[in-house]
């Protein structure tokens, strides 16, 4: 079979999902190419369609995202003939997507193992539209099929890099290269999909599983020989989520055969100060831990952060003492009474922290989280919400006023800047209520850029920096 795959857009990181789709579908003996909306030329890509002449289309789709692709797919409908399959994080907890017009199928949970069998099914004029993990359309009937287990990560083949190089030249050029040691989370936090998605998969498989020590090394050492790599960013959902004996072994191997800086994701309850000291041996330079809220009621109640403030500026003071940078993960406009006080308690709780860059996202609610239930329970969101791109720009919740509102979003804009310089915290009051969203906008961008490419991961300019203004501008302009 010819699959080919698509996605919005790289945005400076790699889509983890697509290499891993890409590498089982070449395992099982299927065509691959790829195309980026957002990179690739519109040209490019009907050419690519017209050429290719996939049997099937597979769409990756975050919420938000999803829009565009499904006007792609119609467009391209036109003219040619192919299955159309729509997977990642708005399929799985939208499923009603199915019902879009143009759309044949969508993969309703893990990909690695349904897609290939869906392919392999469709090859042989097999029952495709019974595929595990799969809700299909087919002879005017909609079949929804159950979720296949859980896969091994470490039965999995190396995740296919090069196409997503291939496919987006700017990307290639970097020198950030992305890396899942781990995939899954055990906690609950009620604006994150892990909660809905480990109850579908209750009873399929291991929630936390992590590849082998030896297989991420290798890994990384295919990418370094190829790619020009000067840092590596793991993105597993709790980096220190894994046995000390996992580290032990990574560690060595890291620090021995890759010795090329790192980051990774962190919670507080989750570091543990000799895996630290082994982890900034080995080379960690900075992590991104979640602080979520300053206000420990609105943190643990409604958003499910189940951490205390003292944990958290604990495992910041261990994070320090190791010399280990730390960017912080924090909302802004929660559904509460008074959101923009208790985002000035986040605002004072990333100040006594001083991390290397607080950062910020504006709340959403996504479909299917208890957070999306919550904000509609308590009158923040009525109706059908329109999901944007990106949760940096401005709140999908109703508040009291447009007046809030505004300085809800001008607040997070400001955030990173006023937790590196305190002294502007007293004019923050005055600063959140100016109407200058754009302004600050492009403030939040180029403070949040300077700390992560400047001070954090510092780029090579000649080599990346053309790349880097260009994203400025584009996730700037981001809807």
């Amino acid at each position: 079979m010819r699959a080919l795959l698509v996605y919005k857009d790289s945005f400076a990181q790699d889509r983890i999902a697509i290499c891993c789709l890409s590498a089982m579908l070449k395992k099982c003996g299927h065509q691959v190419a790829l195309v980026i909306q957002g990179v690739t030329d519109p040209g490019e890509i009907l050419r690519t369609v017209r050429d290719f002449a996939p049997d099937v289309i597979g769409y990756s789709a975050m919420t938000g995202e999803h829009v565009s692709l499904i006007k792609l797919n119609r467009e391209l409908r036109k003219d040619y003939k192919f299955l159309s399959v729509f997977g990642g994080a708005h399929a799985t907890f939208f499923p009603d997507l199915i019902d879009e017009d143009g759309i044949d199928a969508i993969c309703t949970g893990e990909g690695d193992e349904a897609f290939p069998e869906f392919c392999r099914r469709l090859e042989n004029g097999k029952e495709y539209w019974k595929t595990p993990s799969f809700h299909v359309k087919h002879d005017g009937v909609v079949h929804k099929n159950p979720l296949m287990p859980l896969v091994d990560v470490s039965a999995l083949p190396m995740p296919d890099h090069k196409i997503l190089y291939d496919a987006d030249p700017g990307l290639a050029r970097t020198g950030n290269r992305f890396v899942m040691a781990e995939r899954g989370c055990p906690y609950k936090c009620a604006y994150c999909f892990n909660v809905e998605y480990n109850k579908s998969y209750k009873g399929l498989g291991k929630v936390l599983r992590w590849r082998t020590p030896l297989q991420v090394i290798e890994e990384i050492e295919w990418i370094r020989d190829r790619f020009p790599t000067d840092h590596i960013a793991f993105v597993d959902d709790t980096f220190p989520a894994k046995p000390d004996k996992w580290f032990d072994e990574f560690c060595k191997l890291y620090k021995q055969r890759v010795g090329i800086p790192f980051d990774g994701t962190v919670r507080a309850n989750t570091l543990k100060e000799n895996v630290l000291a082994q982890l900034k041996d080995a080379g960690l330079s900075f992590v991104w831990m979640g602080i979520e809220s300053g206000d420990e009621k609105a943190a643990n109640d409604i958003l499910g952060r189940g951490l205390s403030n003292r944990q958290i500026i604990s495992a910041a003071e261990m994070l320090h003492r190791h010399g280990v940078g730390i960017l912080t993960l924090n909302i802004i406009g929660l559904p509460v009474p008074d959101p923009y006080e208790t985002d000035l308690k986040t605002l004072d709780l990333n100040i006594k922290i001083r991390p290397t860059y607080g950062g910020s996202s504006i709340l959403y609610p996504f479909p299917g989280t208890p957070i999306e239930r919550y904000a509609r329970e308590h009158g923040f969101m009525k109706g059908e919400p329109i999901y944007m791109e990106t949760y940096k720009r401005s709140s999908m919740l109703e508040f009291s006023s447009a007046k809030e509102k505004r300085k809800i979003e001008n607040l997070h804009k400001l955030f990173g800047l006023v937790v590196s310089f305190p002294f502007l915290r007293p004019a923050v009051g005055f600063l959140s209520g100016l109407p200058f969203n754009g302004f600050y906008r492009a403030i939040y961008y180029l403070w949040y850029g300077f700390c992560l490419k400047v001070r954090l991961n510092p780029i090579n300019w000649r080599r990346e920096g053309a790349y880097y203004v260009g994203l400025f501008f584009r996730m700037f302009a981001k809807s």
